[in-house]
């Protein structure tokens, strides 16, 4: 699922499209680098309002006002380990890569892909899983191939 492997990774990176190999892999480090404008363009049209939504939801200052939001009426102490967590979730390193791609068609591909969170905190452990395996849908576009759910 796109909004899956979107959801943990929070990144991006470079490449063609020219092949379900190519755009696997730009999907895939696009992911890595946290390029937003690159993920969506290699994601097809129906789906990249999940990646505008996805972008705002890890922008920092908008995680900012969220949290202030959401910790309002909260004890001093909890503010603070909130936004503590807050930091340390900035320090986690998102590591895509492209396990296999299937073409089960001329314009129908799939693509394996393992997420790796490096540098998670002890104390975050249990809520993340440090490796998930995803697999994302591609379609061929007249632009190229596009990850695509729908």
């Amino acid at each position: 699922m796109i909004g899956v492997v979107v959801a943990l990774v929070m990144t991006l990176g470079g490449g063609s499209n020219g092949t379900a190999k190519d755009a696997a892999d730009g999907f895939a480090s696009a992911i890595s680098n946290r390029d937003y404008d690159k993920l969506r363009s290699l994601t097809c049209a129906e789906d990249q309002k999940e990646i505008d939504d996805l972008k705002k939801a890890f922008d920092p200052d908008a995680m900012g006002a969220e949290l202030d939001k959401q910790l309002e009426g909260l004890p001093a102490e909890a503010k603070e380990q909130a936004r503590k967590m807050q930091e340390a979730l900035k320090d986690i390193k998102v590591v895509a890569s492209v396990d296999k791609v299937e073409e089960k068609s001329d314009t129908q591909a799939e693509a394996t892909l393992t997420i790796k969170l490096e540098g998670v905190p002890s104390e975050m452990r249990e809520l993340m899983k440090d490796t998930q395996t995803d697999t994302v849908p591609f379609k061929k576009t007249d632009d190229g191939w596009v990850a695509c759910e729908k």
